[in-house]
């Protein structure tokens, strides 16, 4: 169906926005990081998951810190992911707006679509991670707002070295569909994407989220951190070097972070996007 291709190739091309302008957060993160914070965190007994053959570890969606959020509420970082348990008897709720925009004019005439991100991310890797299989997400939606025309979501993988420069490709999975395609209810939403790669010691990862709409500003809420609404990820790993978040290092990173946000707004300056 055309209207089907137009939506996947606007998908697509948000992925590669993902890249280019959502991800600075990210990056910036990753630099902050590396500033000197390794030595706030714990490291995670990883003892029992040494093994020659991959091991299906958890990671749950946790809020410790929101690391950043831009000023129409369409991209929003979280300290961390990691193998503790949820932490709040009520879930934390980001409501996204779907702001940036995406147009796909120049391949099909008439076709528009704005996007809007959630991603959570690991402390560096104390050594290196290998992923090795089918990697799960799982992560707890719901729109109120009325259906737009198309909409879809994508959940996905990324890495950044500790200056901040993403490595290599982005593994991911999409879905879409006509109406909107989450429930006015919270509900679960999974998708499945392979990956095979090596992550160096040092190195972060973010496990993000995007969701499309053909309606400018629609809005979504994802939920995370509770034992009722549990968002995470299972991945197949042969050991697992996250070192667990501590609240020392909530301060000390947050700290930082508004110290950045002049550097953040200055790269958004030469994105290709609008928001």
């Amino acid at each position: 169906m055309p209207g089907r291709e137009r939506l996947t190739m606007s998908f697509k091309q948000a992925l590669v926005c993902w890249q280019r302008r959502c991800i600075i957060p990210v990056l910036i993160l990753a630099f902050i990081v590396n500033l000197g914070l390794h030595a706030q965190f714990a490291q995670a007994n990883a003892a029992d998951l040494q093994a020659s053959q991959p091991s299906l570890v958890k990671m749950s969606f946790h809020m410790y810190a929101q690391v950043y959020h831009n000023s129409n509420s369409s991209i929003f970082v979280y300290n961390g992911a990691d193998t503790n348990a949820p932490t709040y008897a009520t879930a934390p709720t980001a409501t996204v707006s779907c702001a940036i925009h995406q147009s796909a004019q120049i391949w099909f005439t008439g076709v528009d679509a704005w996007f809007g991100g959630v991603s959570w991310i690991t402390q560096p890797l104390t050594e290196e991670m290998t992923i090795q299989g089918n990697v799960s997400m799982t992560v707890w939606m719901s729109a109120v707002d009325s259906p737009p025309i198309a909409s879809g979501y994508a959940f996905g993988l990324t890495e950044v070295d500790s200056m901040g420069n993403p490595i290599g490709d982005q593994s991911y999975q999409y879905s879409y569909g006509s109406g909107s395609v989450l429930s006015q209810s919270p509900a679960q939403y999974t998708v499945v994407f392979g990956v095979n790669r090596t992550f160096a010691k040092g190195n972060i990862l973010g496990f993000f989220v995007i969701v499309g709409s053909t309606t400018e500003a629609w809005h979504y809420q994802a939920y995370f951190d509770s034992p009722t609404k549990d968002s995470f990820v299972e991945v197949p790993t042969i050991s697992m070097p996250i070192p667990e978040f501590s609240q020392l290092g909530t301060v000390a990173c947050m700290m930082l972070t508004m110290l950045c946000l002049g550097i953040i707004h200055r790269r958004k300056r030469h994105a290709p996007m609008t928001a």
